[in-house]
């Protein structure tokens, strides 16, 4: 991605790398088919599939029926259904308070002008007051030389932390190190009972605190594990705000120095330290707890090789949308990611009727909850129906970008993992290529369902259709980023002619071809030497 000669090396050493034996043939996938499952899946009869949803549940039981009819077998706790117990958090009249305590006296700070914050998931009722302590940008990488919290006491204290991180991070580094739960696992780590985040003037150039109160009013969903306990919470910690940079400038009245002098120091490339700030702060929140459940859906192919087939390789898709906006606009997703399940089940069609199994076994994964935060990804790669260590590879469609037919694809994460070889070599096989990430800025690979199994220490890669469009009059640059600034997230992302089903057939035959190879390779994929990502969750 940030080295463009590293996917030079990757596409020429997979070509070297080849077998003496030829790819296996790849089967035509039946672009019609497609068709269908996304003009259903993109109806307004579902609704916008939103998480927990009757049109949610409509939709999976289609995904299920489909499974079925291809003659998968089950996989979840109730036919093809893994449940997913959720809980909803809705503010209910509740509302969260933040008081300065100060020798001068007390700031009361409101919610919706000064801070924004999330109704709690943890507990309907939460308070703490502490002492504050400023860390920087709140990140501990060791291995990069940074380590905000050295020489500073935060325990039983309210941490304050700048969004973002240093600039000297590799992007999808530094992306894991400026991520909230990296940041409110570590504050925790160090004994924290609560934090405040604060924007800097380069996040709110990207992300103003205006359009964070948008939001203001959205109820809160997270997972709960077999005790209830909430799968992203941190019991003991308070939940966190983002205040606005106004009122935020008070914490750091009479301290060590000015919240302005910091960011000055940030212009002038200085990575900000912290030290104590001279108040207390008292936090309270709420919220009005329901319990929800949005199954994901789950079919296994068995594999053919008496030892190999207890290994398993992981198609997954998101199966939600953002469902009714608060105009009463119906938001399809036909994207985002109708087409990403489509497409899954016409590759487990491909593979159930090529009359030859794959030697792994393959797992078919339409997940929930993704556009709540990947939660049904997150909850799967916690509760897999085979053991965690048995799951050698993940491969997850989301949003494939099926706009026009392609000349290549991208795999983010390919840099990562000999995934990227497969990729290259099976992209060539469906008379493609194998692109570098035309937005490393985005930090995608950290950003979508593959990544709950990347934390499991799994390999894995996203797939998207490329940039270069095989009619030279189109630019296929200027196309997907006209989708994403007119029709991503918006009303407008129907099943209408933006779709491309000739696109959609090319994709779908290239990502069997990427399941084959690995599914049919004597060796499992693995992480490459060093590589941070397999360093920091190897199993």
């Amino acid at each position: 991605m940030r080295f463009p000669f590293l996917f030079t090396t990757l596409i020429v050493g997979a070509l070297v790398a080849c077998t003496t034996n030829s790819p296996a043939p790849i089967p035509s996938a039946d672009s019609e088919n497609i068709r269908v499952h996304v003009k259903y899946l993109a109806s307004d009869a579902l609704a916008g599939r939103d998480t927990g949803s009757r049109g949610y549940r409509e939709a999976a039981d289609y995904v299920a029926r489909e499974f079925e009819r291809m003659g998968l077998q089950p996989a979840g706790e109730q036919g093809y259904l893994q449940q997913v117990p959720l809980v909803k958090a809705s503010w209910g009249g509740h509302v969260p308070t933040l008081v300065l305590q100060g020798r001068d006296g007390d700031i009361t700070f409101h919610f919706g002008e000064d801070f924004v914050a999330s109704p709690p998931t943890h507990s309907e009722s939460t308070a703490t007051a502490a002492g504050l302590v400023f860390v920087g940008f709140g990140i501990q990488a060791p291995e990069y030389g940074i380590d905000d919290y050295k020489d500073l006491d935060v325990e039983g204290k309210i941490v304050v932390l700048l969004s973002g991180r240093p600039q000297k991070l590799p992007n999808e580094v530094g992306a894991h190190y400026a991520s909230s739960r990296t940041k409110r696992e570590t504050a925790a780590r160090h004994g924290a009972v609560g934090y405040i985040t604060l924007n800097t003037p380069q996040r709110e150039q990207r992300w103003s605190f205006k359009r964070s109160l948008e939001h203001l009013d959205d109820d809160n969903l997270d997972w709960l594990g077999d005790k209830g306990v909430p799968g992203n919470s941190l019991p003991g910690v308070h939940p966190g705000v983002l205040m606005d940079i106004g009122p935020a400038r008070q914490l750091f009245v009479g301290a060590e120095r000015s919240l302005d002098a910091i960011f000055t120091e940030m212009e002038n490339g200085l990575v900000p330290r912290g030290f104590p700030l001279p108040y207390r702060a008292k936090m309270t929140s709420g919220s009005t707890h329901a319990m929800i459940d949005s199954p994901n859906v789950v079919a296994l192919l068995p594999g053919s090789d008496p030892q190999l087939k207890n290994e398993y390789v992981v198609f997954s898709a998101h199966l939600d949308h953002i469902g009714v906006d608060k105009n009463g606009a119906i938001h399809n997703g036909a994207q985002d990611n109708a087409a990403g399940i489509a497409v899954m089940l016409e590759t487990a069609r491909l593979f159930a009727e090529s009359g030859r199994a794959p030697r792994r076994s393959l797992l078919f994964v339409a997940v929930t909850g993704e556009e709540k935060g990947l939660l049904g990804s997150d909850y799967f790669a916690h509760h897999p129906p085979v053991p965690t260590h048995a799951i050698v590879a993940n491969l997850n469609l989301d949003m494939p970008m099926l706009l026009y037919p392609f000349k290549d694809i991208i795999a983010f994460g390919a840099e990562h993992s000999t995934l990227g070889r497969t990729a290259a070599r099976a992209a060539e096989n469906a008379g493609l290529k194998l692109s570098p990430d035309p937005m490393p800025e985005q930090v995608i690979f950290v950003r979508s369902d593959h990544y709950n199994f990347v934390r499991q220490g799994i390999p894995a890669i996203y797939l998207i259709s490329g940039r270069e469009a095989r009619d030279p009059e189109v630019d296929g640059t200027q196309m997907q980023t006209t989708f994403l600034k007119e029709r991503y997230h918006r009303a407008s992302d129907e099943a209408d002619e933006q779709i491309s089903y000739t696109a959609a057939k090319q994709f779908t035959e290239v990502n069997y071809a990427i399941a084959r190879e690995v599914a049919d390779a004597d060796e499992k994929p693995h992480w490459y030497s060093g590589d941070f990502f397999g360093e920091l969750y190897k199993r």
